[in-house]
C-alpha cells in the first residue's frame, strides 16, 4: 500500500513537472506571437506614415486608412519614460489590446477635446501599460496620427486606485487632452489613470 502511494506521489510529481513546463513554453510562445503582431503593427505605421516636420500645416487632418488584418491603426503613442510604445486601434476588443492600445472615447488623435486610450496592464510577462505607474507630472507622451502629426503631451496628473465606473474620466477638455487608462492588478478592481496635455 505505502509502495502505491509512493508510486502515485511521483507520478503526480513528474506530471506537474511537464505540466510547469509546458505552461512555460505556452506563455513564452504566446508572449513572442504577441510583440510579433505589435512590431509589424508598429513596422506597418511606420512604412505608410510620414511624419511631418509643421504638424499644424498639415492640410489632410484624415490622412489614409491603415488595416493590420481585421484592426484599424489609428495612430501610435510612445512614452520615452518607461520605454513604451505601441499602435494606437480603433477596434474596442479584448484581443485588440493584445496588439496594442485601444482608442476608447473622445475627439479623434491630436484633435482639440479628450481621447482615453486604454491597455492591458500586462501582455504575458510583459509590463505591456502597467509601467505608465512609474509617470509623473512634467512627463512627455508623444501620439502620432496616420496624417504624419506628431504631438507632444506634458503629464499633468497620475491618479492610482481608481474605480473602474468612475466615468469623469470619459468627458470633453478644453484644448488637446488625452487620458491613459490601465488595469492597477490581475483583478481588475481599480485603475492607474494618466491625464497629460499638449
Amino acid at each position: 500500500m505505502v509502495k502505491k502511494a509512493i508510486n502515485i506521489l511521483i507520478f503526480l510529481f513528474i506530471f506537474s513537472l511537464y505540466f510547469v513546463s509546458f505552461l512555460m513554453i505556452y506563455d513564452t510562445f504566446r508572449e513572442r506571437k504577441l510583440k510579433g503582431l505589435e512590431n509589424d503593427a508598429l513596422d506597418q505605421f511606420d512604412k505608410q506614415v510620414k511624419i511631418q516636420k509643421k504638424p499644424e500645416e498639415v492640410e489632410n487632418v484624415d490622412g489614409e486608412t491603415i488595416s493590420y488584418g481585421r484592426y484599424t491603426i489609428l495612430g501610435k503613442i510612445e512614452i520615452p519614460k518607461v520605454g513604451f510604445t505601441s499602435v494606437i486601434i480603433k477596434e474596442y476588443t479584448y484581443n485588440a489590446m493584445n496588439v496594442g492600445v485601444i482608442k476608447s472615447y473622445g475627439a479623434d488623435l491630436n484633435e482639440p477635446g479628450g481621447t482615453v486610450f486604454v491597455g492591458h496592464n500586462f501582455r504575458g510577462r510583459s509590463l505591456f501599460m502597467y509601467s505608465i505607474n512609474r509617470l509623473s507630472n512634467g512627463d512627455k507622451i508623444y501620439i502620432t496620427d496616420t496624417a504624419g502629426r506628431k504631438m507632444e503631451y506634458t503629464v499633468y496628473e497620475v491618479l492610482r486606485n481608481v474605480n473602474p465606473s468612475d466615468t469623469s474620466l470619459y468627458k470633453e477638455y478644453d484644448g488637446f487632452n488625452i487620458t491613459l487608462i490601465t488595469c492597477e492588478d490581475d483583478d481588475g478592481k481599480s485603475r492607474i489613470v494618466v491625464k497629460a496635455r499638449a
